[in-house]
């Protein structure tokens, strides 16, 4: 029996892939988390690599190790990674380095290049919590105007002198409120499972607002009940404190949707999963 097709149905959109010049390293976009996935095929190499480590290069020319691949397990030489933290609205490279079971850093992969698509309004914020992607939201921010430096300064007033003698330290990373919008129920339980992650959230939103990518801690938050009785829309006041990028070294790979907890949902038992004969890129990043 043939197979009838409507010429008028559209095409199924292709997931956005990047391939670099030498076919190790493979870089597919993941729009619905702001991330990419990274797969580095060193199969061929002798030796295989024990592990690797990925790298990203953003518009500021450095390479920056990716959290999760630094470094990133490679059975049977192909490693996954995720990264979630590019730059948006820019195009990165993606890098991978070979690392046998002695430590012995091989010959960087050539590169891989795409572009993270900036979040649309009205929800043009991004909050990722770095330990869990799967987190990660669209927010809308209704005000976020001013952030705070403080100093540390000391000062010591010495007898006879008009004058103190101060004491100036490196200021303080910023502080401030950010007020936002959740319009449903399911948003209000998503932004409480965000607050309440004890992880840092990298923020990113569109480059036209000024605002550049930052990581920040949210402190203690309020919400507020908008409209009349009934209606599920939140405000919500979020102290924030920015800190540095925390460490990539050694921290454990996360990828949205592919936890333990995920597989168990389709695949309760070791035998179910081992049954489907899916290999470890199947597993992560769906073949």
């Amino acid at each position: 029996m043939g197979i009838v097709i409507d010429p008028n149905a559209p095409l199924p959109t292709p997931p956005v892939e990047s391939v670099s010049p030498d076919g190790i390293l493979t870089v597919r976009r993941d729009d619905a988390w702001g991330g990419v996935y990274l797969i580095a095929d060193f199969s061929g190499v002798v030796p295989v690599p024990q592990r690797v480590r990925f790298v990203r290069v953003g518009s500021d020319g450095a390479e920056t190790p990716v959290r999760g691949g630094d470094l990133a397990w490679a059975p049977g030489g192909v490693a996954v990674g995720y990264d979630h933290e590019a730059e948006l609205g820019v195009s990165s490279a993606w890098y991978a380095y070979p690392v046998s079971a002695a430590g012995a850093v091989g010959a960087r992969s050539e590169g891989a290049g795409m572009a993270i698509p900036e979040p649309d309004t009205p929800r043009d914020v991004w909050l990722k919590p770095i330990s869990d992607p799967g987190l990660s939201l669209r927010v809308i921010v209704t005000s976020w105007p001013s952030l705070d430096y403080a100093e540390r300064q000391e000062r010591f007033d010495v007898l006879g002198a008009a004058a103190p003698v101060m004491s100036v330290d490196e200021w303080s990373l910023a502080s401030g409120q950010m007020t936002l919008l959740t319009e449903t129920l399911e948003e209000r339980e998503a932004l409480l499972d965000l607050l309440r992650s004890k992880s840092v959230l990298l923020a990113q939103t569109r480059h036209a607002y000024g605002r550049p990518d930052a990581y920040w801690l949210p402190g203690g938050f309020s919400e507020e009940m908008v409209g009349r009785a009934g209606d599920p829309g939140r405000q919500w006041t979020v102290a924030m404190t920015q800190v540095e990028r925390p460490p990539t070294v050694d921290t454990p790979l996360r990828i949205p949707g592919r936890t333990y907890a995920d597989s168990t949902i389709l695949w309760p038992t070791y035998a179910d999963r081992t049954a489907t004969g899916q290999t470890y890129q199947d597993v992560t990043v769906g073949g």
